[in-house]
């Protein structure tokens, strides 16, 4: 058994190494799929594509009995790697920056594992490869049109993260990920010259007035017991140093974690913008862009986790953080049926500033991919024990 668990490890890693040499953005996952596809049926299974969504197969166990799906994600991101690592991406501007490459080799190495193991379990394991979890409104959308959670029991996701040691286990019992949402705004106005500002109307001071104040919306309007963000990522305006811009355009994120804190964000950002206008006579557009749901986990099955985990890692490498307000569209699967989604810590333990999830200088410490794969296996075989 011992030897099998390293050959597994191995296999992981060598399937993480290629994923990572050659990432592919949302919607463009055609050569990831192809492999993935090829060593499913390599391993004697039948994988089904789900259009625009990815592809996903199952292991049948020895008698009829529940369904257990395990979700990775395929997706990389824009971003030019800057590490040194002998197998950095080939495909210039494109890195697997967040750990999707670890997510499809560690369901990979699931897989693997499992097809020798029918006997000791009842029901079904799907394994889900998902297409765009980085581009709203993701694969998940696509893959439960799809009907890849029919007949499905559970759903359990695993995720890594460069804020946490190798090896180390991060559970949260409910609220897990934030609603990831969106909203626009164009001010327009008659613009003017610098020189002589009462002759126009300044959208850009409009604007910088708005991005002030709605820090009051967290500060002053939300319930302080519940978390909330309210970001302007993007402002752009202006021609030229002496022109009273004519229009400005505004692009933020909102983050909470209640259906009453999204409908709350909306219409005081709205009505802020519009009262702002009123005063200095501008006119606006505003678009708010419900994004990805708050992911809930179901508190039986973290239950489950938390009690394998235990058993894989010890209750020492075991963490409860507070709840991301980062977005994830696993949200969806778990809308939908019972879910849980947890996070492996992969970062080298010796590791000074190591690269963060998202930036071109993320790595992770492989020895933590062996433990994520056993994990997902154990926590599949333990929901569908009798």
């Amino acid at each position: 058994m011992a030897e099998d668990a390293v050959n597994i490890e191995k296999y992981v890693i060598s399937m993480r190494r290629y994923f990572h040499e050659y990432p592919e953005l949302s919607f463009q996952e055609e050569q990831t799929i192809e492999r993935i596809k090829d060593e499913l049926e390599e391993m004697g299974l039948k994988p089904q594509i789900i259009e625009k969504g990815g592809l996903y197969a199952d292991i049948k166990g020895g008698v009829n009995g529940k369904t257990v799906a395990l979700r990775a994600d395929m997706d990389a991101l824009p971003i030019r790697e800057e590490t040194d690592i002998p197998f950095k991406s080939k495909n210039d501007g494109v890195m697997h920056a967040c750990g999707h490459d670890s997510h499809m080799a560690m369901l990979l190495g699931v897989a693997k594992s499992l097809v020798n193991k029918r006997d000791q379990f009842n029901g079904t394991v799907r394994l889900i490869f998902q297409r765009a979890e980085e581009q709203p409104p993701g694969g998940a959308v696509e893959m439960i049109r799809g009907g890849v959670l029919k007949n499905v029991d559970y759903v359990v996701g695993q995720h890594v993260m460069s804020n946490a040691p190798s090896g180390i286990v991060a559970i949260l019992p409910k609220e897990c990920m934030a609603n990831a949402d969106e909203f626009k705004i164009k001010i327009n106005s008659k613009g003017g010259h610098g020189a002589y500002p009462h002759t126009g109307v300044d959208t850009l001071m409009i604007a910088s007035l708005f991005v002030v104040q709605a820090q009051t919306i967290v500060s002053r309007i939300m319930d302080p017991s519940e978390p909330a963000v309210i970001t302007v990522g993007t402002m752009a305006s202006g021609f030229r140093y002496n022109v009273i811009s004519p229009h400005t355009e505004l692009r933020g994120t909102v983050r909470t974690f209640s259906e009453e804190g999204r409908d709350k964000s909306e219409k005081y950002l709205k009505e802020m913008i519009q009262n702002l206008c009123i005063t200095y006579g501008a006119d606006f557009e505003f678009e708010f862009i419900r994004g990805y749901p708050a992911l809930i986990n179901n508190p039986e099955l973290i239950s489950v986790i938390e009690t394998v985990a235990r058993k894989i890692v010890g209750e020492k490498n075991i963490i409860r953080p507070k709840p991301s307000m980062g977005g994830e569209d696993f949200a969806y699967y778990a809308q939908q049926v019972p879910g849980a989604f947890y996070f492996l810590g992969v970062t080298n333990r010796n590791e000074k500033n190591p690269g963060q999830n998202h930036s071109p200088q993320f790595t992770i410490d492989e020895s933590a991919l062996g433990k994520g794969t056993l994990l997902m296996e154990q926590v599949a075989l333990k929901l569908l024990s009798p």
